[in-house]
């Protein structure tokens, strides 16, 4: 039974930042407008049950696609409040830069995210040798079931970033480079607790009843570990894309300054590669 089903929006908001699976668990299959993303067919559809067993209907990428760029403008008006002044800020080609940045940034990341975790759940089924024909594994294997999980992970990495406006505020009282990476470190950090409650779902849907005794059996530090994987695959995914995009932009847009475009999340300084920045 899902006890967040009779709760306000805010006390749902606050366990969000305390970090509870449950609160995760809660936004992404059973509250709307969330818990229908993904699924088509909203009719016949009405919403996920206490078990999270609704996977049935189309896919419907469009609405995905609406929080990404939801995200991509809060991410784009947080890069603008840490920017001090300038001409970078009102340059309205480096808004637009930016926001086109971020909004593909979060694609890839989420792609990333999405096949990372596809492939740690298939291995993790294979190692337990979940690979019969049971009329349980056929209704998680279909390509249905598989969309609806890969829904969940794209929202699991992107509404977390609606936690952004939160550390805005945190710029009031200082705006440096550490408030800016503990603000990016929260939104990562809220995100991995959303990927990995996601993927602990479907591992309970695939593996069946050895998924729970799978999760307890695993070393705290390894169970982290290996929560944090698909995670960090996006992240690097996005930092590196991004990085690429950067450099191959500045020889074809020669009137964009694309060295004041300052990191606004965790900047990272290679004698190889230049400047990777995380956000």
């Amino acid at each position: 039974m899902d006890p967040y089903i009779e709760r306000e929006w805010l006390l749902v908001f606050m366990d969000c930042v305390l970090h509870r699976h449950e609160a995760y668990r809660h936004v992404l299959y059973n509250r709307e407008p969330f818990s229908k993303i993904g699924v088509q067919d909203a009719q016949q559809q009405p919403g996920v049950d206490s078990d999270g067993d609704n996977e049935s209907g189309e896919f419907c990428p469009r609405h995905l696609l609406r929080y990404t760029f939801v995200a991509a403008l809060i991410r784009t008006y947080f890069w603008h409040a840490t920017t001090e002044g300038g001409e970078t800020v009102n340059n309205l080609a480096v808004l637009l830069l930016v926001l086109l940045q971020s909004f593909v940034g979060e694609i890839i990341m989420a792609i990333a995210t999405i096949a990372s975790s596809a492939i740690l759940v298939r291995k993790t089924s294979m190692k337990k040798g979940q690979s019969n024909n049971s009329s349980k594994d056929a209704k998680y294997s279909d390509i249905s079931s598989s969309l609806f999980f890969y829904s969940r992970l794209y929202l699991a990495v992107t509404i977390p970033s609606f936690f952004y406006l939160v550390t805005i505020f945190a710029l009031i009282w200082e705006n440096s480079t550490t408030v800016r990476m503990l603000g990016t470190l929260f939104v990562l950090s809220l995100q991995r607790i959303a990927v990995a409650t996601v993927v602990d779902e479907r591992l309970k849907r695939v593996v069946g009843k050895d998924a729970k005794s799978m999760i307890i059996g695993e070393n705290a530090v390894s169970l982290r570990a290996k929560q944090s994987i698909p995670l960090v695959s996006g992240v690097i995914a996005k930092s590196v894309v991004s990085h690429i995009a950067i450099k191959m932009l500045s020889h074809i847009v020669s009137s964009v300054d694309y060295d004041a475009i300052q990191c606004s999340g965790i900047p990272l300084q290679s004698s190889s590669f230049g400047s990777f920045c995380i956000s």
